[in-house]
């Protein structure tokens, strides 16, 4: 009684293929990967400053 492969990609292609679920995932994954670059970039310079 464990997680089997075909499992597994049952319940992705059952995520994918539901409009809202897919939404709701690729948000969580968009906003999770803004986060990590605002972090990386967090001491990055854009501009210099105006004297």
């Amino acid at each position: 009684m464990g997680i089997t492969m075909a499992g597994v990609v049952k319940c992705i292609k059952h995520i994918y293929y539901d409009p809202f679920k897919w939404s709701v995932v690729k948000s969580i994954g968009l906003f999770a990967l803004g986060v990590k670059i605002a972090i990386e970039c967090k001491g990055v310079d854009l501009m210099p400053p105006i004297s």
